[in-house]
């Protein structure tokens, strides 16, 4: 992926996403979805919804089949990451491996 993302808090209480691109990270835009690789190395399309504290998401850019989820599967450096989110914070856990997983809100 050539985005790396960060919640920030836009106002009193809204969060959109920062995203910086890696190859330029003077260049950043904002948002509330993001994009990702699944552990079958699908593309998928997600939007937090629910105040944060759920994903909708869609494969390619068929969004009227998507479906709300609070767990994504994605790549990450060839490693498989599994990520559920709360309060616009990420836990990210490797393989899914929840005791040795982190916190955090970037994705």
């Amino acid at each position: 992926m050539n985005v790396s993302m960060q919640a920030r808090l836009v106002g009193n209480d809204r969060y959109l996403f920062v995203n910086t691109q890696r190859a330029n990270p003077s260049i950043k835009t904002v948002s509330r979805f993001f994009e990702y690789k699944t552990w079958t190395e699908q593309i998928w399309r997600t939007e937090i919804i629910e105040n944060g504290n759920a994903f909708f998401h869609w494969q390619g850019h068929d969004r009227k089949n998507g479906h709300r989820d609070t767990i994504i599967n994605y790549l990450l450096n060839g490693q498989r990451w599994q990520s559920t989110i709360e309060d616009y914070i990420f836990f990210h856990a490797l393989e899914g491996k929840a005791w040795q997983g982190h916190y955090d809100n970037i994705i």
